[in-house]
């Protein structure tokens, strides 16, 4: 075989692509960035280049309404003595199911490689580098009245749901009215099985007998979850029309089944509407968090536990060709992907992913032997997903450079010519692109709490 440290630029290449004047800068080891190109098509960019994360849908699902009655205790009936039956409503108030768009947080891929001392990508693949800035605190808009609203990182809402008490006298006629409104938001974090939730009831108004009403509250949560605060506020102060009660409950999603490295659940709820002097002994209105928001809570990442909410949109890796550090890889990535007839991938976990990576980069002859940094194997499909792993015997080798401005990924080695038809890839990168290419994946994998068999979609931008 030819000496390995012979840099190979072969007539035949896999992919070449005419570059503009700007975008070779900054590449390290003589292995340029790629500048736009016709491979990569157009996208919102920051003002530092690099992509925005794409919008994020977030779903709603309207309010189960329900009515409950019973006898009023004397001890209620001194303010309201021809009052025989107190009922509770339930309801959605005006909301109806919708889906929306608003910006996903971003997380910032400026300088990964830190965190990979090995220079293969996989630490970074799993946990990118510590400088990588956090992504906004989750929040959840109160829109939608009566409805349920959440998001995967961004928790979850309950806008407006009324709870109308009524009396009635012994012919059933009503003698009076009041109508409470609560609001619920619950927060999830990446970095934390804790879930802190707010919860607001209001009296917004009375008729007739109905003067005052107090309002208890507790809440629970299902399997693989304990409840740690459960009552929002405690007493029994009668609440007047205008005033409301406001607290903070608190869940912890760390009670994995044995065996297990995660767990869903719902969150349930129990509010208690008596008029004063009466002693609630059984709910009057109850409810929990829907069946297509179920909270996920997981185990699964290397340093981090957390807890998301999946929806129907998968989380979206995007690789930008004009990252000073990884892109010079993306163009090769895109026609890799193009000839694979998907943008979807799926995340395993690290002991399959060290499995993959050894699959495809073992053995690897270095261009540089003895100077590190200067060469690493990059493998895509990335090792952890579960379209790496293929025998790298099977995969391109080849070194992506750019020669006069123009970008191509020629074969290694003479003796391996690439025929243009493999769908997976063994580059000859530095360990700085490499960790950093890495890296992107590591801080959606952070960010998303991807866990082992969740899919997630790749895109490409200028």
């Amino acid at each position: 075989m030819t000496s390995p440290r012979t840099r190979w630029v072969l007539p035949a290449l896999l992919l070449t692509v005419a570059l503009t004047a700007t975008g070779t800068a900054g590449a390290a080891d003589g292995q340029a960035a790629p500048a736009r190109s016709p491979l990569t098509g157009a996208a919102d960019e920051t003002a530092d280049g690099v992509s925005a994360a794409p919008a994020t849908t977030v779903q709603s699902a309207a309010f189960a309404a329900e009515d409950f009655c019973s006898r009023l205790p004397a001890g209620a009936r001194t303010a309201a003595p021809d009052a025989v039956t107190a009922c509770v409503s339930v309801d959605s108030g005006t909301g109806t199911a919708t889906r929306t768009k608003t910006a996903a947080p971003t997380p910032a891929t400026a300088d990964l490689a830190a965190d990979d001392p090995a220079g293969d990508g996989i630490g970074t693949e799993f946990e990118p580098d510590a400088d990588d800035p956090e992504p906004p605190a989750p929040s959840c808009a109160l829109t939608n009245q009566g409805n349920w609203t959440w998001s995967r990182t961004g928790g979850m809402c309950l806008n407006g749901v009324e709870v109308t008490y009524t009396l009635y006298d012994a012919n059933g006629k009503t003698i009076g009215t009041g109508l409470v409104q609560v609001d619920s938001t619950l927060a999830t974090s990446y970095k934390s099985l804790d879930l802190n939730e707010t919860i607001t009831a209001r009296l917004v108004r009375v008729t007739g007998d109905v003067k005052s009403l107090v309002v208890k509250m507790q809440v629970d949560c299902g399997a693989g979850c304990k409840t740690v605060t459960k009552q929002p506020w405690y007493g029994s102060t009668a609440m007047t029309p205008g005033t409301e009660r406001t607290g903070k409950t608190k869940y912890s999603g760390d009670a994995f089944a044995a065996g297990t490295t995660r767990s869903s659940f719902r969150t349930s709820y129990k509010m208690y509407v008596t008029m004063p002097g009466a002693v609630p002994v059984d709910p009057s209105a109850s409810w929990s968090s829907p069946a297509t928001g179920e909270i996920r809570c997981d185990k699964e990442q290397p340093r981090l536990r957390g807890c998301v909410i999946p929806t129907d949109d998968i989380p979206v890796l995007s690789y930008s060709s004009a990252h000073e550090k990884y892109g010079i890889v993306v163009p090769i990535y895109e026609e890799i992907m193009k000839r694979r007839g998907t943008d979807i991938l799926h995340a395993v976990n690290q002991t399959k992913a060290n499995a993959n990576r050894a699959s495809t980069c073992t053995p690897f002859t270095s261009l540089y032997p003895g100077q590190t940094g200067k060469d690493s194997c990059d493998e895509f499909p990335p090792a952890s997903t579960e379209e790496g792993g293929q025998d790298g015997d099977l995969c391109a080798e080849l070194t992506p450079q750019v020669v006069n401005g123009l970008w191509s990924a020629p074969a290694t080695w003479p003796t391996r010519p690439a025929s243009g038809n493999e769908t997976c890839l063994r580059l000859h990168i530095t360990q700085r692109a490499n960790s950093s290419a890495g890296g992107v994946l590591g801080s959606l994998r952070k960010y998303q709490r991807l866990v082992d068999g969740d899919p997630f979609r790749i895109e490409f931008t200028a």
